[in-house]
């Protein structure tokens, strides 16, 4: 094993889940373990293509999570893959609403990458079609302000990349795309004159608008903070952290906040999620209003993402298809009651 900055380089592990056998678990865990089952779990939960699977040992269960088989898929996201070990590694010690890991590793060359993570798989899921309600929200309002507050203004945040996801993924190149990909999958759905606006805006300088979102306090931000990635029992934990980076938390808020929470009820309880929020950070030097303004910018990630998703991932399925669905409507409804444009920022 060689360190490589953000991850740990391992030619032996598993690329498929033909090769999670005892002697490789046992050798992992530090102590001799037989496998007795293992299933595949979130077949059509996922959009790129990774596995999912839940490993039944003599004494428990643990979690079993693979880059994508495919090798074009697998190479366009390992910066992601690499990024979700590094988060685990640095979570070592720390009291986060995060699965436990017991083993990660990332390999360079092929992308290819394995978390061995806690199984919390007794916890409760909420569909994303239906959305959370307002006390589901807080829980998730809660679990993002302590990993935020964990990682405010540390060498750890400040070590991590701002704008990666802007080299991975060029948004002037998927903005042109979207319309047609829009078409394709949502015949029905006419983009708002608002939206279209806000993501010409956005095409047309997307270096320049992110790295002015990125001024204020940093700390660890998931990127991706919608339900699907979340689990729910007495608290939230929150899950899939390969678009993690340095960023504004009040963004991860937002990103929830939109995605992932019907805007009727969205609308009834903002305020308070907000407010919530930001007590919860218990950090000084970041006031109520300022957390208000950096929460609205945060619509603008959540329009990147959903660019990137409707044009680079799988969107086949008829489950797909609903999601990408409701995540549009979502967003274009949050624009709306905020006025979320250029002239807004």
């Amino acid at each position: 094993m060689v360190s490589k900055g953000y991850a740990v380089l391992v030619v032996d592990f598993p690329r498929s889940e033909t090769e999670i056998s005892s002697a490789w678990l046992s050798q992992v865990l530090g102590r001799a373990v037989s496998v007795c089952n293992m299933t595949r779990i979130g077949v059509d939960e996922g959009f790129t293509g990774g596995g999912l699977f839940r490993v039944t040992l003599e004494d428990g269960s643990m979690v079993v999570k693979l880059a994508p088989e495919h090798a074009d898929l697998r190479m366009a996201f390992a910066a992601a893959n690499a990024r979700e070990v590094q988060f685990y590694q640095m979570s070592a010690g720390r009291e986060l609403p995060v699965p436990t890991r017991y083993f990660g590793a990332f390999d360079e060359k092929s992308g290819a990458s394995v978390l061995l993570i806690e199984d919390i798989g007794a916890r409760r899921s909420v569909p994303f079609l239906t959305g959370c309600n307002a006390a589901e929200a807080m829980q998730v309002a809660n679990a993002l302000a302590q990993v935020h507050g964990a990682f405010w203004e540390t060498d750890a945040a400040q070590d991590l990349p701002a704008l990666a996801l802007l080299g991975e993924f060029d948004f002037a190149q998927m903005w042109a795309e979207y319309p047609s990909k829009v078409s394709n999958l949502l015949p029905d759905f006419v983009l708002s004159e608002r939206l279209v606006a806000l993501g010409d805006w956005l095409a047309g300088d997307p270096l320049g608008i992110f790295t002015r979102m990125m001024t204020g306090p940093q700390t660890v931000v998931h990127r991706d903070a919608q339900v699907d990635n979340v689990l729910f029992g007495d608290d939230a934990v929150l899950l899939d952290w390969q678009f993690m980076g340095r960023g504004l938390g009040a963004h991860d808020l937002a990103f929830f906040m939109i995605s992932s929470v019907q805007p009727d009820v969205r609308r009834g309880c903002e305020d308070a999620m907000i407010a919530r929020y930001h007590g919860a950070l218990r950090v000084t030097d970041y006031t109520l209003d300022q957390c208000r303004a950096d929460y609205l910018f945060g619509a603008v990630w959540r329009l990147f993402i959903t660019v990137m998703a409707t044009t680079q991932l799988d969107n086949a399925t008829g489950h797909k298809r609903d999601w990408r669905r409701a995540d549009l409507a979502r967003l274009i409804a949050f624009c709306e009651d905020h006025k979320i444009g250029s002239e807004r920022f």
